[in-house]
């Protein structure tokens, strides 16, 4: 009695490939944006766009560093740093005019300072544009369209399903060891903030094929990102006012004190998000000028 045919074995889904069509997908949204901001970076939306482009691509390379080839990725994530500060410099910018015009603040003194500050907003569009226009996001996107040309090397690939998993117990795990940082402490704080990123992003990067109570973390994640993004703003914000030579110490004192309350509230909303117990009122201890250029450029 002969045999049946014997059904071919399917390989399980290998990572290299995934993480290149993703890592192809945002190098298309590159492309749509590039245009957008090449013609005017006053045009906030497509910032913005550019942005958080920016920031996944660099997440996706980051994570899949061990497939793609540690050094290859890094140069193409280095590659890119040089657009995605300019963007985060006109964001912080953008936001801080923003939230000063929001506390109600009416000294004369605040006035004039802010109008220096929109200069500033100008100037840093216009490093923006210089940026794009002299073409160091497209010698990113060069690197990342030959860092994407050659095949990934059967060595160093992984399967996709444990790649995935272990991509996400690792950003989660950085947000566990930053989750006791103290309300007073801003650094603290932003670190929580850029790890809480990363894990929504490693997330959302691989929903597909994660498990359902993985796929998940991406929704709380998004959501607590969102209100240290926003105790993040007024932190920069502190530090910008405490720093500033053009506001009298009236002007300033009163500023400080609306963002103290704005801070709490902010403060109190990420607590009530991450259900944390209420804390006592404090107040955001000074942060150097070194520290703020850290917090500012991530």
């Amino acid at each position: 009695m002969s045999e049946g045919p014997v059904a071919a074995t399917v390989p399980a889904p290998t990572a290299g490939p995934f993480l290149v069509d993703k890592l192809r997908a945002l190098d298309a949204r590159l492309g749509d944006v590039a245009p957008r901001v090449h013609a005017s970076a006053d045009d906030g939306e497509a910032v913005h766009d550019l942005r958080v482009a920016l920031r996944r691509t660099c997440t996706v390379l980051e994570v899949g560093r061990p497939v793609l080839g540690p050094f290859h990725a890094e140069e193409v994530r280095l590659a890119l740093r040089e657009v995605m500060q300019a963007t985060g410099a006109l964001r912080d910018d953008e936001v801080l005019l923003e939230l000063i015009g929001t506390l109600g603040v009416s000294h004369p003194d605040v006035a004039v300072w802010l109008a220096g500050r929109r200069r500033r907003e100008h100037r840093l569009r216009s490093v923006l544009l210089r940026s794009v226009r002299g073409g160091a996001l497209q010698h990113g996107r060069g690197l990342l369209a030959a860092l994407l040309a050659f095949r990934v090397d059967p060595r160093c690939d992984r399967r996709l399903a444990k790649f995935a998993r272990r991509a996400v117990d690792r950003a989660r795990r950085q947000v566990d060891r930053r989750r006791r940082a103290k309300p007073d402490d801003a650094e603290a704080l932003h670190r929580l903030r850029i790890a809480y990123k990363r894990l929504r992003y490693t997330t959302e990067t691989f929903a597909e094929v994660l498990p359902s109570d993985l796929a998940a973390l991406a929704q709380p994640a998004a959501k607590l990102q969102g209100c240290l993004g926003d105790l993040h703003d007024v932190d920069v914000a502190l530090v910008a006012v405490r720093r500033s030579r053009g506001l009298s110490p009236e002007a300033r004192g009163e500023l400080l004190a609306a963002l103290a309350r704005e801070r709490e509230t902010r403060r109190a909303a990420y607590g009530h998000e991450a259900g944390e117990p209420p804390d006592p009122p404090v107040v955001a201890q000074p942060v150097g000028a070194d520290s703020l250029r850290k917090i500012s450029t991530r």
